[in-house]
């Protein structure tokens, strides 16, 4: 029976998170990111402003602030639950692979986002901010995996390649090049990690 409840009170969470975002994105298209404020925000989700401050901390919070942490966190338990004798370049090729965002919901939304950010280019701290989150999230399970420090360059440049190959395919796939996000990161991926050698 508690744990219904937990499940329950969980969900009205994550509602209530989506109804958050949902209304952020409408009215920002609407009427502009410095032109809405958050008493608006949360007038459109159908929640008090109170209520707006227990799960974002500021409009820019609202743009980027969870749904990148929530993702990189879901790649942090991917990636230490493959197998241990895996080489962690296919780790975090298959980790990745799995992650790859297709729903079309999703992909409107970071569509949204991408747009902001190109008119608001403060904005751009909070995304730099989960990129380079990725970033440290792949260099320390590469490392760890291979028995060497993160500052060895092989755990680098695996980072360095999730994260480039993420960048790429995102702007690219925003500015209309191809329509498949996940197709575009993927090649990508394969591209930045032809030829770096593990070490040993």
């Amino acid at each position: 029976m508690t744990g219904r409840v937990i499940n329950r009170r969980e969900q009205h969470k994550q509602h209530t998170r989506t109804a958050l975002e949902d209304a952020a994105l409408t009215l920002f298209a609407r009427q502009g990111y410095e032109q809405t404020t958050v008493e608006e925000i949360a007038a459109e989700a159908g929640v008090s402003v109170r209520t707006f401050f227990r799960y974002y901390s500021s409009k820019q919070h609202v743009l980027f602030g969870d749904v990148g942490h929530e993702r990189v966190d879901q790649l942090r338990g991917a990636l230490t639950a493959r197998p241990a004798g895996e080489a962690p370049l296919e780790s975090v090729r298959v980790v990745l692979d799995e992650s790859d965002i297709t729903d079309e919901a999703e992909l409107a939304q970071i569509r949204s986002r991408l747009r902001l950010l190109s008119e608001q280019p403060s904005l751009l701290s909070t995304y730099l901010v989960i990129s380079e989150e990725l970033r440290g999230l792949v260099s320390s399970f590469v490392a760890a995996r291979c028995g060497v420090p993160e500052t060895h360059p092989y755990p680098l440049l695996v980072a360095g390649a999730a994260q480039t190959a993420w960048d790429s395919a995102l702007w690219s796939w925003a500015g209309g090049h191809s329509p498949d996000l996940a197709g575009m990161r993927r090649s990508a991926f394969a591209q930045l990690t032809v030829g770096i050698r593990p070490p040993g």
